[in-house]
């Protein structure tokens, strides 16, 4: 997930500390009192002392910003487009199937499997510090590109592996652990992240912007996954997997210097304790419904993530070029069903959109893996890739969005950390909670004399089912103006008749 402008931050700042730097050297600002209340996401009550500054973010339409803000903001979103393509390579070919098929050759047992799918999650409490320090410090653009250069370059001891003094059998350990460190890094840094683009992008742009930008990069990631896939089968192991970590290092640090040419809206440094990372986001009744929220849906969706993989190329034998071709048909599917379900979000509220997505993630996901397990007809993993793109278009950004919306103005970077942080520890419990369940599943199924694929299909099931009901949590959560499921559903049976379909406007 990575995203954002213009100004150095290595730059000292001109007299006003709150002044954006043009490229004419005028300064821009954008006062409260030159907006009227409509322009405002967050309008100021009345007796609340005013921001110094609005940033872009908080305004409701890109019409209100003043000509210099709003080329700022429109060329960051272009680039931001550009980084994200190159990082979501990186992200492709430093996980999912590239990652379980290196751990699979140097001998990785299940716990191993789920482990190395777990630790990301667990690295994202790291998130409170890097805000901590963003918040204190007032650097969040340096922060977030040395956090994301570490993330990055420590990957090279990846395809290092075989040359360094490391046991055989410890291997997969040192791999799990050199996930864990990178994945410290990495969370700091798509905290940070995301803050800025809430800081950046208009309200009312942000489900169109992000839906169209997931699309885009998720295009990017399936050529990827192809080329990455057609390498794998055809180069012999470890120089397969150490020429793609090399090449998703080097990709992702041009993304890196991308950052540099982006526009960060200014920050002032905050006066703030260790444990007020954590009390002020938890003090906001809303914000904490939306963690019920996302800290359930972490937690269920990986008691399965980390296996789909090492069910399709060990129980199914697909090869890493099928997997890829799954990945292809997903992100294809995704181009279109990221851009139309971002526009609904951004008429009809987010609450419906994800409603929707995680009933599909819950449903019709685990039972296609299952129904190809059961028949032997390999037809089921395309048509789930189709749903993958249905369920996740949806997820995605609405998930992103309504913690947006869910995180107050003021201290935002603070609420998106509580947010990575809580749904990075339900996300790890699941996943290690997920190989001894399967083991327990494989004992249960063989001593019943069953194929090796019930064990996965009952792990994919429980999953499911738990999926199925996150909307109970998610009709707490508040958002202004938001549809209910049924109003979206019902807009959607008549779209199909030719009317009313809310993307259509």
């Amino acid at each position: 997930m990575s995203l954002p402008p213009t100004d150095d931050p290595a730059s000292e700042v001109t007299a006003d500390p709150l002044a954006v730097e043009t490229d004419a050297g005028s300064e821009a600002r954008i006062e409260p009192s030159e907006l009227p209340a409509e322009a405002l996401s967050e309008p100021i009550a009345a007796g609340e002392e005013p921001p110094a500054e609005v940033p872009p973010g908080s305004v409701v339409s890109a019409d209100w910003l003043p000509d210099d803000v709003l080329a700022q903001v429109r060329r960051t979103m272009r680039l931001s487009v550009f980084e994200g393509s190159l990082t979501q390579i990186f992200l492709n070919w430093t996980s999912g199937a590239v990652l379980i098929g290196y751990m699979l050759h140097v001998g990785a047992r299940p716990g191993e499997i789920a482990l190395v799918g777990a630790v990301p999650l667990l690295a994202q409490v790291a998130s409170p510090f890097a805000a901590f320090l963003a918040a204190v410090l007032g650097r969040r653009k340096l922060l977030t590109v040395l956090l994301a250069l570490v993330s990055r370059a420590s990957w090279l001891l990846a395809a290092a592996l075989p040359a360094l003094p490391v046991a055989p059998e410890l291997r997969p350990v040192f791999l799990v652990g050199l996930v864990l460190v990178a994945s410290f890094f990495l969370a700091g840094n798509g905290t940070l992240w995301t803050a800025w683009m809430g800081d950046v992008v208009p309200e009312r742009e942000r489900g169109r912007y992000f839906g169209l930008r997931t699309g885009i990069t998720g295009v990017v990631g399936m050529l990827a996954n192809l080329l990455a896939g057609w390498w794998l089968d055809r180069i012999g192991a470890p120089l397969s997997f150490q020429v793609v970590i090399v090449v998703a290092v080097a990709t992702a640090l041009i993304g890196v210097w991308i950052y540099w040419q982006q526009y960060d809206p200014p920050t002032v440094r905050e006066r703030l304790r260790m444990r007020e990372v954590v009390t002020v986001p938890l003090a906001d009744p809303g914000f904490r419904r939306f963690l019920a929220f996302a800290v359930y849906w972490t937690f269920v969706v990986f008691l399965a993530a980390p296996f789909v993989f090492p069910y399709f190329l060990d129980e199914l034998q697909l090869t890493f070029t099928q997997v890829a071709i799954w990945s292809t048909i997903a992100a294809s599917a995704s181009m279109a069903t990221t851009v139309l379900w971002g526009r609904a979000a951004d008429r009809v509220g987010n609450k419906a959109v994800l409603a929707i997505g995680t009933f599909v993630a819950g449903v019709g996901l685990p039972g296609a893996w299952i129904a190809a397990g059961a028949s032997g007809w390999i037809g089921f993993i395309w048509i789930s890739a189709v749903l993958d793109a249905v369920a996740w278009g949806a997820i995605g950004p609405a998930t992103f969005n309504l913690a947006l919306v869910s995180a107050p103005r003021q201290n935002r970077v603070l609420f998106i950390a509580m947010w990575s942080l809580t749904s990075g520890v339900a996300g790890f419990a699941g996943g290690a909670l997920s190989g001894p369940l399967l083991i327990g599943f494989q004992s249960l199924s063989g001593g019943l004399g069953h194929e090796g694929w019930v064990a996965y299909g009952w792990l994919f099931a429980l999953s499911g089912v738990l999926r199925a009901f996150t909307w109970v949590l998610l009709r707490r959560v508040p958002e202004a103006n938001a549809w209910r499921t049924r109003e979206l559903l019902r807009s959607m049976r008549t779209g199909w008749k030719g009317v009313g379909f809310p993307w259509r406007s």
